[in-house]
């Protein structure tokens, strides 16, 4: 049986530096700190998890976590300073009952692409007696600046590396060494600093390069990559000599009251998908993969959500619009690989009739297609809220 874990998720901030509230941009159908709460709850024998949020947003969070997860999540207010926030999330743990030598992650909700390999580094590292704080090499050159923009010196990069989140220790060890920080009103930045200030052994564990912090406008659009990337866990197949490939992601979040399409069929008595058009997550990723390897662009540049033709579009028609676009550029579709990802409605009784579909729209033979389906274990997006699809296709010279 796995030992209990606990978690304090940070994301209370203001975001300043970003200039507006970076918690709640969509990132894959899942706001930005969602994705670090749905990992914190996969890892083993995590029981509870302190969300610590603006006291103005408390009910927006509070209807937005997933509903399987409700008995082990507590939505908490933070304070005008990171070492508030965290003293907040410690008190609510403690109010949970958390036994004092448990392992406890403090992790920034602005941290969106931390893996659960990494959490449970951090809680081995912990479970050893010290502190704990990921870090990363730094690849750039170092500089000290003065107050006017002088360059007055250099920083060895070799004796200095990039602390992460999540940051880990026991509850006593954290307790501790949050209280005195805030009762002496010392300058932290984060809790290994505030653990070292304390006098507690802190240890380094290896972070993740890809686990980087939304911090200024653009790094969204990094952040998306990487956890396409690693959600999708597909690679570009290899193709022949002129021919290319593209990967597409989509997903939608479910929504009663709409009538479900999803990879080009209509299944009857099960929830629809919210969306401009039909919904359909599964066909809205074949267009991104087919597009994408004739460099053409994307689903949401060919048929933009803020153009009234494409309201309640059927998604096929979509599709055939797409293959008549990579057509006149002198493409045509050659292979497709899709992927559909939810917990309803199951997908292998209608393969056939999904494979039939795609290769009637698309002009692709039968023999080149696979459908599959699969469920998340009950996690995450997909998991409980909405359906995602991956889709890998390649085009050849018409």
């Amino acid at each position: 049986m796995n030992q209990p874990v606990a978690a304090i998720l940070v994301a209370a901030g203001q975001s300043r530096r970003f200039g507006g509230d970076k918690m709640w941009i969509d990132m894959w159908g899942r706001p930005v700190w969602r994705w670090g709460l749905d990992t914190l709850l996969s890892v083993p024998g995590m029981s509870a998890v302190a969300l610590v949020v603006p006291a103005e947003a408390l009910d927006r969070y509070a209807a937005a976590l997933p509903t399987d997860a409700a008995d082990r999540v507590q939505v908490v207010v933070g304070g005008a300073e990171r070492t508030d926030s965290v003293v907040a999330g410690i008190t609510a743990l403690t109010a949970a009952q958390v036994a004092e030598d448990t392992p406890v992650l403090v992790h920034d909700a602005a941290r969106p692409a931390a893996s659960v390999e990494l959490m449970v580094r951090v809680v081995a590292a912990v479970r050893a007696g010290t502190g704990v704080v990921p870090l990363v090499p730094v690849s750039d050159s170092l500089k000290t600046v003065s107050g006017s923009g002088a360059v007055t010196g250099m920083v060895d990069r070799d004796v200095v590396q990039a602390a992460q989140t999540p940051q880990g220790a026991t509850l006593t060890q954290l307790r501790a060494a949050m209280e005195e920080t805030h009762a002496w009103g010392r300058p932290t930045t984060d809790e290994a600093s505030a653990m070292a200030s304390g006098g507690i052994p802190v240890r380094a564990v290896d972070g993740e390069p890809m686990n980087r912090k939304l911090t200024e406008p653009g790094d969204d659009a990094a952040l998306r990559a990487t956890l396409a990337a690693q959600s999708a866990q597909v690679a570009t197949p290899s193709v022949a000599e002129g021919a290319r490939a593209g990967i597409g992601f989509d997903a939608h979040r479910l929504e009663e009251g709409r009538e479900l399409h999803l990879a080009g069929l209509h299944f009857p008595r099960e929830a629809g998908l919210a969306g401009h058009s039909d919904g359909d997550a599964a066909l809205h990723a074949v267009i991104d993969a087919l597009l994408g390897a004739a460099s053409l662009g994307d689903v949401g540049s060919l048929f933009p959500t803020d153009d009234d033709r494409f309201r309640e579009a059927d998604s096929g028609e979509l599709l055939q619009a797409a293959v008549t676009q990579l057509r006149d550029a002198g493409w045509r579709p050659a292979s497709l690989d899709l992927t559909v990802v939810a917990r309803r409605p199951p997908i292998a009784p209608r393969r056939d009739e999904i494979v039939a579909r795609l290769a009637e729209v698309t002009g692709i033979p039968a023999a080149a297609i696979s459908v599959k389906g699969t469920t998340s274990d009950g996690l995450g997006f997909a998991g409980a809220e909405g359906i995602a699809a991956y889709a890998v296709a390649t085009v050849e010279k018409a």
